[in-house]
């Protein structure tokens, strides 16, 4: 049967076309044949379809077989190409076959014809196969070196080990996190970055039993060379050949050092959360009882003679009431519960006040050193309660340096942007005005680090310390919208750093104005007074009608605003914020400046936090009190109240 073949030949005699057509049948092949003359039917033969062969002429009156073979190759055409001329010269043949032909004939000597076109046709064959497996094994190079850098440049560790664990490659991820050379850990075994211990065992079993296994996934804790230990997510997977033997180990691991510590502070912030939580419940339920406690030994103690025997115990009593009432602010503070009383602060001021104390209380021993910005940013925060955290932390630092030491106290600006906000996931990006406070001392051991700031816990001696005063400088910083950070090192000493939200106008005007002009008589005014608390409400009856006030009751938001529509003659509504009833003190002031816009208010709560969302801009400097008060404070701030027209 004969075998089809595409044929193009390039000629301009037809008796000749027909000799080659008759000699290729006598070969046993079936020709599909198209003849072309000049260069631009070439070119169109050529674009119409693929060709077997092509028997070209070498010299056509307008035309030449070179130029064909030309423009063949130009195209990148392996097609087999065979000159048929009626004489061509050994020099001329030599030249043909360096052009590329593949054959050439005597057109007197066809003979020759079928057997060069079996062969060419074979060879082509091969060239096509060997063209292809040249081009798979550039493909697979090229993989290979798409896949050695994807390697080379991946952020996740790479390690290539042989079957028997000794390391042949590692990518340099591995090197820049582990801080080796690569000759230092080409030959060896991963014990080069294995830990000491329990760990080190672990990832020893991970490397031995991989090549009984598919994949072992797992975290596992790595070395670097300095000996400083980091976690990783790895993935040991074995290679194996046709056979299914293990040839090589890949380890490809993730760092999740970083992930791990931002997981750890969430943990961390979620149980100060909810200590926070349970802490400012207690503290402001025993506000309450410390409210009757106190307001009633102030009575007794006044009314008592100061020869009368009982007067030292209850005089003796308000103080521990007292004592008991610091407790619970530094319990607020650290819930983040407590009412502030926020103004415009110049921080380097409050420092160097601060410090000038500081000295005395400290003693000779402790060296204080101040670092102050001279362009240090103003801060939205309670004065009061930054004096106290920064006599809190050199007391602190105090008893860290027992044989003296140096205390620095530093303010500077800083901006807190958005990756140091992706690593503290409780901070604001922004700009902070920042107090430091650091010493020389014994610093923390790095298993406490993470539970200072917890009330209660304190690394002191039994009988020193209340375990309260970092807990309350965390809540009084994060309820003003800050942040703390905390960095020390055993033997070298401890660094408190404060961030205080930063606010684009200078310091506010003090509140002794408003003090002063607050000294005015309370004989006759008329005070409704909104208490849920019986006992509380009645110790404040007592305590505003020995003021001289004239007092109206009520024991909650409704019943308050009954008596105002009843048009009973009010001149400042005194009352508690937390009540039951659907309705709390600020909502009930808001009720009650709409029905006499004149009315002042004086608000009062152990803690604020919850009933003031939204209502901030109401609780100026001097129309808040925090439960429990001392009387001369409630008459302290009922004279403020009255004599500032904003108070309302």
């Amino acid at each position: 049967m004969a075998v089809p073949l595409q044929v193009l030949i390039v000629e301009d005699s037809g008796d000749d076309v027909d000799l080659l057509l008759l000699e290729i049948a006598r070969a046993g092949f079936k020709a599909d044949h198209e003849v072309v003359e000049t260069a631009d039917g070439l070119k169109a033969a050529l674009d119409r379809r693929a060709w077997d062969i092509i028997l070209a002429d070498f010299s056509l009156p307008k035309f030449s077989g070179t130029e064909a073979l030309k423009i063949v190759r130009g195209r990148g055409l392996d097609t087999p190409f065979i000159f048929v001329s009626g004489s061509i010269g050994e020099d001329t043949a030599v030249m043909a076959m360096k052009a590329g032909a593949q054959d050439y004939l005597i057109k007197g000597n066809l003979r020759r014809l079928g057997p060069a076109i079996e062969r060419e046709l074979r060879d082509s064959e091969l060239r096509r196969a060997r063209a292809e497996e040249r081009a798979e094994r550039h493909r697979a190079e090229e993989r290979l070196r798409k896949l050695s850098r994807a390697v080379e440049q991946s952020a996740n560790l790479v390690a290539i080990t042989d079957a028997d664990g000794i390391i042949e490659y590692v990518n340099p991820k591995l090197l820049e996190i582990t801080g080796f050379a690569a000759e230092e850990l080409i030959g060896k075994t991963p014990a080069m970055w294995k830990p000491a211990g329990p760990a080190g065992a672990e990832c020893a079993v991970a490397w031995s039993g991989a090549a009984d296994r598919s994949d072992l996934q797992g975290e596992f804790e790595m070395l670097r060379k300095d000996g400083r230990r980091f976690s990783v997510y790895a993935t040991i997977s074995p290679i194996r050949d046709e056979s299914g033997a293990v040839t090589h180990l890949v380890g490809i691991a993730e760092d999740i050092s970083r992930r791990k510590e931002i997981e750890e502070q969430l943990r961390r912030s979620q149980r100060l959360e909810a200590i926070g939580q349970l802490t400012g419940g207690l503290a402001h339920d025993f506000n309450n009882l410390l409210a009757v406690v106190i307001g009633n030994l102030d009575i007794l103690c006044e009314q008592l003679p100061k020869d009368a025997p009982g007067r030292k115990m209850a005089q003796q009593a308000l103080e521990a009431g007292l004592r008991g009432a610091d407790l619970t602010r530094q319990l607020l503070a650290f819930a983040r519960r407590q009412p502030l009383e926020t103004r415009v602060v110049n921080l380097n001021d409050l420092i160097t006040g601060t410090t000038r104390l500081l000295q005395r209380t400290l003693g000779e021993p402790i060296e204080i050193e101040m670092k102050l910005a001279d362009d240090l940013w103003p801060a939205l925060t309670d004065a009061s309660l930054v004096e106290a955290a920064l006599v809190n932390l050199a007391i602190n630092a105090r008893d860290a340096m027992p044989s003296g030491g140096r205390l620095t106290i530093e303010s500077m600006n800083k901006r807190l942007d958005e990756r140091y906000a992706a690593e503290n996931s409780d901070v604001t990006p922004g700009d902070y005005a920042m107090i430091a406070v650091s010493d020389t001392g014994s610093g923390i051991a790095p298993e406490n680090l993470s539970r200072v700031f917890e009330p209660f816990f304190t690394t002191k001696p039994q009988g020193r310390g209340t375990g309260l005063g970092l807990s309350m400088v965390y809540g009084f910083v994060k309820q003003s919208k800050g942040h703390v950070k905390i960095y020390s090192e055993l033997g070298h000493g401890t660094t408190i750093r404060l961030y205080l939200p930063r606010v684009m106008t200078g310091p506010s005007p003090t509140v002794e104005s408003a003090q002063r002009e607050g000294n005015g008589d309370l004989k006759g005014v008329r005070v409704l007074l909104v208490e849920d608390h019986p006992g509380v409400r009645e110790v404040a009856v007592k305590q505003l009608e020995e003021f001289g006030c004239r007092v109206l009751q009520a024991h909650d938001g409704h019943a308050a605003l009954a008596l105002l529509k009843e048009g009973q003659p009010v001149d400042l509504l005194f009352t508690d914020i937390v009540m039951p009833g659907g309705m709390t003190g600020v909502e009930l002031a808001r009720h009650a400046t709409e029905l006499r816009p004149g009315l002042r208010i004086l608000f009062t709560s152990g803690f604020a936090e919850n009933a003031l969302q939204g209502d901030q801009d109401r609780l100026g400097d001097r129309n808040f009190l925090s439960k429990p008060y001392r009387k001369q404070d409630l008459m302290r701030r009922i004279r403020e109240v009255l004599a500032n027209p904003e108070s309302r």
